[in-house]
């Protein structure tokens, strides 16, 4: 694996006597710092409490939290010939310590990152979200929404939008990453491959924006003890991860693997790893009242990507951020559909007169055959939070607890958000609605269904120069379960 990071290394030596130069002056100079104290009182913890913050929320309360920070940004100021200065260097790390019947210390982040230009190279745990969506109010991304521990990883990245024609006509993102799972509670030692690439057509001062791309996942290589008399999936165990493995890995196309028993009759059949990601559309349009942004993500697993455009799968959603700032500032309706997974012949599909081409293979999305723990973190999904884990659902509506992520990946959800301010005090309102039917191989008897909300305040205590906020959030349903829960925190910045 280390020539794989060759570049990266020599690149670092490179800079090396620059950033120490630079460092002396600069490395120490805009640091921001944080501390923030609170309390969650509930059983189990509702579910808008627990989803999209980075897995450092526990399922079970009541518990007492301690957060505390320290940053340091780029310089986003023109100081050095009204320009922003080519080479920077930022970096970060938090702190989590939660007391409660079970204790957590966790390190949501640790990072250290460089900008030169238009690229950035950063190493370490740092707190992402992938896709195109809206990042404040919408459910989450499809596959990377923030709902798990940041993975370690090492990438190299253009983080935004680049011209590359005609001064802003055309601009692209994109980043290539190499991350660690590390030991899981079924497979040891594993990996990340990601990368995505994303498009923009149209200039920042024009009305309309277009906006395409693609995220590529995949998990590969480890060890699997429980696996290791599976002779189907595994070598004594051991999933491949040879030069050969990675190049199938970074380049999904169709390899002709050796049959020769190098490999396993899984890898040989299939694909070595799981592929998973989304292709996204979007597009924005500004007008008098309101800034409005549409985006869908659709779905697609090891690598059956030619039938995702036609399926009707897809997180989808719709964002108004008003002009007017008055009592509502934004507000966002989301719709997430994983029900065909190519299982069933969709109406856009007849209407074009074509088959999906894997039509009846179902894609089973967030499982795998191999990795049991599925897309998944330290026990929370990376995807989309409204995929609920099978570990985080109703004791009498989990199935095979110890041999698949969820149990309820054939979902239909609708969800809405909206944030603004009430004399001084600002609020942020989420709900959900989700229907699930289970599995492609798993159909429940009758769908199940689970709402939740929240309501969080945020209420400057001026004299004392702090923030503080209060979420109130309840569930009811037959997934998640019943629930009702109340936190508070206070926070200090400086």
């Amino acid at each position: 694996m280390i020539k794989i990071f060759r570049p990266f290394l020599v690149l670092l030596f490179c800079l090396n006597s620059y950033i120490n130069v630079y460092a002396q002056n600069n490395i120490l100079s805009d640091i921001k710092y944080q501390v923030g104290t609170g309390a969650y009182v509930s059983g189990k913890t509702p579910f808008w409490m627990r989803a999209n913050q980075y897995g450092i929320v526990p399922q079970q309360g009541p518990f007492f939290t301690l957060q505390g920070g320290v940053y340091r940004e780029y310089d986003s100021t023109k100081r050095d010939f009204k320009q922003i200065k080519k080479f920077d260097i930022g970096y970060g790390a938090s702190v989590v310590v939660n007391a409660a019947k079970q204790s957590q210390l966790l390190l949501p982040e640790v990072y250290a990152k460089i900008r030169y230009g238009a690229f950035e190279f950063y190493a370490g745990r740092r707190k992402e979200i992938i896709g195109l969506t809206d990042t404040l109010l919408n459910p989450g991304s499809y596959i990377w929404s923030g709902n798990a521990l940041p993975l370690p990883k090492v990438q190299i990245s253009i983080p935004n939008y680049t011209s590359i024609i005609g001064k802003g006509l055309i601009s692209i993102k994109g980043a290539y990453a190499h991350g660690w799972f590390g030991n899981q509670a079924y497979t040891d030692g594993y990996y990340l491959h990601q990368k995505w690439l994303y498009g923009k057509v149209g200039r920042d001062s024009w009305k309309f924006n277009f906006y395409g791309g693609i995220n590529h996942q995949v998990q590969w290589g480890g060890y699997a003890e429980a696996q290791k008399d599976n002779t189907f999936s595994t070598k004594n165990g051991y999933f491949s991860a040879d030069p050969f493995v990675y190049l199938n890995v970074v380049l999904p196309i169709a390899w002709r693997i050796p049959n020769d028993g190098t490999y396993t009759d899984f890898e040989t059949q299939n694909r070595f790893g799981n592929h998973l990601g989304s292709v996204d559309f979007g597009v924005s349009m500004k007008t008098a009242f309101a800034n409005i942004s549409f985006y869908r993500q659709i779905p697609y697993e090891d690598g059956q990507m030619p039938e995702v455009i036609l399926s009707m799968d897809g997180n989808y959603s719709l964002n108004f951020d008003l002009k007017e700032k008055k009592q509502l500032h934004q507000i966002s309706f989301g719709y997430l559909d994983t029900r065909r997974q190519a299982g069933e012949l969709t109406k856009f599909a007849r209407w074009v007169g074509k088959k999906e081409t894997h039509f009846g293979e179902f894609q089973n999305y967030f499982n795998h055959g191999q990795y049991i723990e599925g897309w998944s973190y330290q026990g929370n999904g990376i995807g989309t939070p409204l995929i609920i884990p099978n570990k985080d659902l109703k004791e009498n509506a989990q199935f095979f607890p110890d041999r698949i992520f969820t149990v309820d990946n054939r979902v239909q959800a609708y969800s809405i958000a909206a944030t603004g301010k009430l004399g001084n005090y600002g609020y942020l309102f989420k709900s959900s609605l989700i229907t699930s039917l289970g599995t492609p191989s798993f159909v429940r008897e009758k769908s199940l269904k689970q709402f939740s909300s929240l309501l969080a305040l945020n209420i400057p205590l001026e004299k004392l120069k702090l923030d503080s906020k209060i979420n109130i959030a309840f569930d009811s349903g037959e997934l998640y379960g019943n629930n009702i829960g109340i936190s508070f925190f206070i926070v200090k910045k400086w």
